[in-house]
């Protein structure tokens, strides 16, 4: 999920990649608007951030789900072991509408059982 460690160019601390799985593109189509395209997303804690589908723009983000959801300290990496320990592995996004979505973070093992949900279709 982050990526302040990624090398070949400065990254900021808060700086965050939540990679999207091509099958989510696939079974959900058009669910997301277009690369580029700003949309509401709604935290829990009901703040409201502009964010995109693309890899910048996401410090907001960052900072609200390193520091403050799971109180890293800046460049503490965030390690899949740490997120097991927490019990998630992956976040839901909810549309509310073609301009507003709301994040919320899931329980390991939820991802494989939304895959499995398709595929069985």
């Amino acid at each position: 999920m982050d990526q302040w460690n990624a090398s070949g160019k400065t990254r900021n601390l808060n700086e965050i990649y939540i990679p999207i799985p091509s099958k989510v593109h696939r079974y959900s189509k058009n669910f997301f608007p277009p690369r580029d395209k700003s949309f509401n997303l709604h935290l829990p804690n009901g703040k409201i951030l502009d964010v995109k589908v693309c890899q910048n723009n996401s410090k907001a983000l960052g900072k609200w789900l390193l520091r403050d959801v799971l109180g890293l300290k800046e460049g503490e990496l965030l390690t899949y072991t740490r997120l097991q320990i927490i019990g998630i592995d992956s976040i839901r996004l909810d549309k509310l509408d073609n301009e507003n979505f709301k994040i919320n973070f899931v329980s390991s093992g939820s991802f494989e059982e939304y895959l499995d949900s398709y595929e069985k279709r």
